[in-house]
């Protein structure tokens, strides 16, 4: 695959020219980090990023994969995560000022295991259980 700008990869996503096998976590947060760029709000891009996860895991017959809690979490770091950086920027250089942000098991710094996993989480947004995840300077 040619070296794309994020925003290359998101549109690219959104054509449909992403592989199931090729949208992994780092993927997943390329799309997110633009469409938080590109929205007037962050409910905005949430709901854009909502709309396209799930209209993606349709089309791979994994409807079932999406993750409500997990999606608003991820949208609500990287939102974070803008404010250590100079914008615009690449997902790449906010992933140099933000290393954790590699660690897709970066949630269970703010859930238990079992709360994050359940099928009420999996619907809806569910609040962290875990306050101490707090420290990582997040939402």
């Amino acid at each position: 695959m040619p070296v794309m700008t994020d925003e290359e990869f998101a549109r690219a996503f959104e054509r449909g020219e992403i592989a199931p096998a090729d949208f992994d976590h780092r993927a997943h947060m390329r799309v997110a980090w633009v469409y938080l760029r590109e929205a007037p709000s962050f409910e905005a891009a949430t709901e854009r990023m909502r709309t396209a996860i799930q209209r993606f895991a349709a089309a791979a017959n994994a409807a079932q994969k999406y993750h409500e809690t997990i999606t608003v979490l991820w949208m609500r770091i990287l939102a974070g995560a803008a404010a250590r950086v100079t914008l615009p920027c690449e997902l790449e250089a906010l992933v140099e000022r933000c290393p954790e942000l590699v660690d897709k098991n970066l949630p269970l710094r703010y859930y238990s295991r079992e709360r994050l996993f359940s099928d009420a989480a999996r619907t809806a947004w569910i609040p962290p259980d875990i306050p101490e995840g707090a420290w990582l300077g997040y939402p």
